[in-house]
């Protein structure tokens, strides 16, 4: 089985985010009420300014450095390696490759594939890899993989992205969870 992973708020924590603009950006985002997921909705910018503003000035590097990982990810991450064929697949541009990579290897997490897609539209990645099943936490993603490739889709719930989903979309509040639906799908021997 090949499984498809993404990263932010899939391996990292989902507050990740939040708590680095709340530290660096002078923000207030309490997590458990955070209803967006695009960052830029917690600024007076729009998106492009947004994100011009966090490469230029570095904060997009500063928040995938300070980025920590979801609780029991390397030990799953490492026993997933020995059964399936696991594919990190981000919406983060090919520029921020070298972070990434080394935020993976700082905190000793397999790597074999990792691709950079530069947007959210994963469903060719998906398509190209023959993906199985996918993890995310980006409710649009999960939707659109779920309805566009008939796979499965393990959404990790965070407060942004509580709304309906599909039925192949299996919401689940944490790393354990995730491996027991796993396990559904195709069990570890």
């Amino acid at each position: 089985m090949k499984i498809g992973i993404d990263i932010d708020g899939t391996i990292t924590h989902p507050s990740s985010c939040f708590t680095y603009m709340n530290k660096h950006l002078g923000t207030s985002i309490d997590f458990n009420q955070a209803s967006e997921y695009e960052l830029h909705t917690y600024t007076d910018m729009n998106q492009i300014e947004f994100w011009d503003y966090m490469v230029n000035s570095g904060h997009e590097t500063g928040i995938y450095r300070e980025s920590i990982p979801q609780e029991h990810v390397r030990h799953h991450l490492w026993n997933l390696r020995k059964q399936y064929d696991l594919h990190y697949v981000t919406a983060r541009s090919e520029l921020v490759r070298p972070v990434t990579e080394e935020w993976i290897k700082q905190h000793e997490l397999p790597l074999d594939s990792l691709i950079m897609t530069g947007s959210h539209d994963k469903v060719q990645v998906v398509r190209d890899l023959s993906l199985d099943l996918f993890m995310e936490d980006r409710l649009e993603n999960a939707v659109q993989i779920a309805e566009d490739t008939s796979i499965p889709v393990i959404l990790f719930d965070a407060p942004y992205n509580r709304k309906a989903v599909p039925n192949n979309v299996i919401r689940v509040a944490s790393w354990n969870e995730a491996v027991q639906e796993i396990q559904k799908f195709a069990p570890i021997r």
